[in-house]
């Protein structure tokens, strides 16, 4: 789905489970985004514009700490931003690089897909 007249967004995605990643591929919008640690101890929040899960020691767009069972709401209000590839959430045992933990956090992402795949800066 995209946007449109027809399908004004914005999209939500979610899986309902506790996961160690989320991915929502495509030239997005992202709205805002919601992350919650089930787990008894700190990790961190790996941000990517990425399309596929990227390796261990991949370099994130941004980390962010997250407390033992606490969650953490980030929000691009109101023009979103934007993700030239897609947008993947993961948990980290480690900040500055990706070090993926265990499936114990909820994901929740509110976006728009772009139809056109244009370049950045072409205004579409």
């Amino acid at each position: 789905m995209t946007v449109s007249d027809e399908y004004p967004g914005p999209l939500n995605y979610n899986e309902g489970a506790l996961r160690n990643a989320i991915v929502v591929p495509g030239r997005l919008v992202v709205y805002g985004f919601t992350v919650y640690n089930s787990k008894a101890s700190a990790q961190y929040l790996t941000v990517f514009d990425a399309s596929t899960i990227p390796a261990d020691t991949a370099v994130p767009l941004f980390s962010w700490a997250l407390a033992a069972h606490t969650g953490v709401g980030f929000g691009y209000q109101p023009n979103g931003r934007q993700f030239q590839t897609g947008l993947v959430l993961c948990n980290s045992s480690t900040d500055a690089t990706k070090t993926i933990g265990s499936a114990d956090c909820f994901f929740d992402v509110q976006f728009d897909v772009y139809e056109e795949q244009n370049a950045p800066g072409t205004g579409a």
